[in-house]
């Protein structure tokens, strides 16, 4: 018997951020064994075929900017929601949250005899904002970050209340054990990459006199970006650092000078990502709190090695492997990571071509073949099989 599978998602179906992952993973779910259906404020040149897409904006209001039709788009979302899942065959019946709803909507998700999967797409909020806090305390100030004691709460009673919850980093599953989440409830999971995405041979970049490290996020603390540049100035390497994202305006008064650098080049949003790439020879990312940075995955795609965090690892980058993993704030290792890095052409080149090769176990079809076959054994009461592309995924 085909299974069901409807997808909450409280936000525009786009080529961008987390509905762009969730449109990859439930466009490959879908299948003859699996029927998926998203529920959507309203889809954009996004075609997520064999799944099925619903709009809950009627038809004029999907061309308007969203912000003028967010409210409604949201009003009444969660119990419409509620009536889909109500719709379908009773038996084998899934719900998958992304990335938040009500206790309330997932304990009437559960009357109904649905099975209520969770995507982490970051951390849990109340593991989250202490990692926040300590950032912006470090730098002197009052946190910038919109978290609330109420919002973790929320989602805490949530994170409770539903049966599985899908964990794309090591850390992820840390801090929800330490929020008191079942371990039984936590699936180790990653995410993925479009290879067609990044095709192509232009090069954004102009080559530099000595090696390019490329960031590509929104520069803010959360990134730990002010901590990349604190270490860049410090590491004295030659060579060139770039940033690719909107920055956040804490960092472009506090980090000014560093900014302005010669050998630093902060670009705004980049479309071709893959010519930027192409244009890099490390893919550096010392972010603080994160979930499944599709960015490590890509840049693996494109054959860079990695430095980062073990927030920043996903499930595809091992330490001394397709790159080097460090706390955000070893000052002396980063410093010294930067040097080697730039320095050691033949360990770039040994860690490029672990990445390119373990990036082909992350292709979309593949991630979307296991997050399948995860839920599958949970709805049939199957033995649950390990992921081997995850077991040596672990920094």
């Amino acid at each position: 018997m085909q299974a069901s599978l409807d997808v909450f998602l409280p936000l525009p179906l786009t080529r961008c951020g987390p509905s762009y992952t969730c449109g990859m993973l439930s466009r490959d779910m879908a299948g003859p064994d699996l029927d998926v259906r998203i529920l959507t404020p309203r889809s954009r040149a996004f075609s997520v075929r064999p799944a099925k897409v619903g709009q809950s904006l009627p038809p004029l209001a999907r061309v308007v900017p969203y912000r003028w039709v967010k409210k409604t788009a949201l009003d009444g979302f969660e119990s419409r929601f509620v009536a889909a899942v109500k719709r379908r065959p009773q038996e084998r019946r899934a719900a998958y949250i992304w990335p938040d709803a009500s206790a309330g909507a997932i304990r009437a998700l559960q009357n109904e005899g649905a099975l209520v999967f969770r995507e982490m797409i970051n951390c849990c909020l109340a593991g989250a904002k202490p990692i926040l806090d300590e950032g912006y305390a470090r730098l002197g100030v009052a946190p910038r970050h919109t978290i609330t004691d109420a919002m973790a709460q929320a989602e805490e009673e949530g994170l409770h209340a539903v049966d599985y919850i899908f964990c794309p980093n090591a850390m992820v599953e840390d801090l929800l054990e330490r929020q008191g989440i079942p371990t039984k409830k936590l699936i180790p999971a990653s995410y993925g990459w479009e290879p067609s995405r990044l095709a192509g041979s232009h090069r954004l970049l102009k080559p530099a006199d000595g090696p390019t490290f490329v960031f590509v996020g929104t520069i803010c603390v959360r990134k730990g970006c002010h901590l990349l540049l604190d270490y860049w100035a410090s590491s004295g390497v030659k060579g060139r650092l770039v940033l690719a994202g909107a920055i956040e305006p804490l960092l472009a008064e506090r980090c000014a000078s560093l900014l302005a650098r010669d050998d630093v080049v902060v670009l705004d949003y980049v479309k071709d990502i893959g010519a930027l790439y192409r244009s890099a020879d490390v893919f550096v990312f010392p972010t603080l709190e994160e979930g499944g940075p599709q960015v490590a995955y890509e840049a693996c795609g494109c054959a860079l090695p990695v430095l980062t965090t073990p927030m920043g690892v996903g499930r595809i980058v091992r330490h001394r492997k397709e790159g080097l993993v460090l706390d955000a704030y070893d000052r002396a290792g980063w410093i010294a990571a930067l040097r080697e890095l730039a320095e050691d052409d033949a360990l770039r080149a040994a860690m490029a071509a672990s990445a390119r090769a373990r990036a082909t176990l992350f292709h979309w079809d593949q991630v979307a073949w296991r997050r399948k076959r995860q839920l599958i054994e949970r709805l049939s009461g199957r033995a649950f099989a390990p992921d081997d592309a995850l077991a040596e995924a672990t920094p």
